[in-house]
């Protein structure tokens, strides 16, 4: 199972997947529905895409050690028409070849779910995708298309996950995990947000705030050639939050904080030389093997993004 966590330590957040046990999928036989939400879901995904929605409360879908809350009924086709807007129709709109692409490798299953997942450890699970066949969207009550926040943290979950099902399928890049092979960190990636804290105590900052902590952390991601310090427990986890940040990221914003050279800060250019050199391996490979042009689908994400009127 992977799973998209965001764990509170201090004043900070960070998140994580997690890998339980691969179980062969077998896709349940569910009776056709005549609520207008069924119709719905089974129109747009169960017909086109092979996927099941599971909006109902059924408690085998979420561990039993988490305590939540079902999704309401008034934000599941919401929920629907912005999986459909800004993640099943950018890949269509960005050529045919990606249209194909997102058509057959569609998880069989999305699970939609209320409220966060609770953990006892005090982390709280944002979403998670079991094996590459099941992805669990969370805190879906919160729905509010005007939050730019949270929509893009329930993108973030999904092509995260998703990017995770192509590399398990097809592998990752050729000389991709070469690049920082020396530089992963496995659990101790956890450990950035605490040195960040550590840092800007050492500098007088003695209450830091989230914006801070993070800042300082990724730094610390970027100096070792990742993104986040999550990016670097794994190359896998390096791969996902790569492809899900830069489809994502304004283009400025992204090339000024991952790839641009930094006169002020010098410490952080070797790192963002090598970001540099997995984002090109990144793009060549969906191009190579699947005809898809990441720069234009992150246009079109944007756009979409930036016509929605979000703060």
């Amino acid at each position: 199972m992977k799973k998209l966590i965001y764990i509170l330590f201090g004043l900070c957040l960070f998140s994580s997947c997690q890998d339980d046990e691969n179980k062969a999928y077998v896709p349940e036989k569910v009776d056709l529905s005549t609520d207008e939400i069924d119709v719905y879901f089974q129109e747009n995904f169960q017909d086109k895409y092979r996927c099941a929605i599971r909006w109902k409360w059924v408690d085998r879908y979420v561990d039993i050690s988490y305590i939540v809350a079902p999704a309401m009924r008034k934000v599941v086709v919401p929920t629907g028409e912005m999986l459909r807007r800004f993640w099943i129709e950018p890949f269509i709109l960005e050529s045919k070849a990606s249209a194909d692409f997102i058509r057959d490798h569609f998880p069989p299953e999305i699970v939609l779910v209320g409220s966060e997942l609770r953990n006892a450890d005090g982390t709280r699970t944002l979403g998670y995708a079991d094996a590459g066949v099941r992805i669990t969207l969370t805190e879906l009550n919160y729905f509010d298309l005007s939050r730019k926040d949270w929509v893009i943290q329930q993108l973030h979950t999904i092509h995260h996950e998703f990017s995770h099902i192509i590399h398990q399928k097809y592998n990752l890049p050729v000389g991709f995990n070469k690049v920082t092979e020396n530089n992963y960190t496995g659990r101790a990636w956890q450990d950035m947000y605490v040195h960040a804290q550590q840092e800007l105590g050492a500098a007088g900052v003695q209450s830091p705030t989230q914006h801070q902590v993070d800042s300082v952390a990724r730094n610390r991601a970027i100096m070792k050639g990742m993104l986040t310090p999550y990016g670097t427990s794994t190359e896998f986890e390096d791969f996902a939050e790569l492809v899900s940040i830069y489809l994502l990221t304004d283009p400025v914003d992204f090339e000024t904080t991952y790839l641009q050279n930094d006169l002020s800060r010098p410490f952080l250019n070797e790192g963002k030389t090598w970001i540099d050199k997995k984002l090109t391996l990144v793009k060549e490979y969906y191009q190579s093997n699947f005809s898809i042009d990441l720069e234009h689908l992150r246009e079109i994400i944007l756009q979409r993004l930036n016509q929605s009127n979000m703060k």
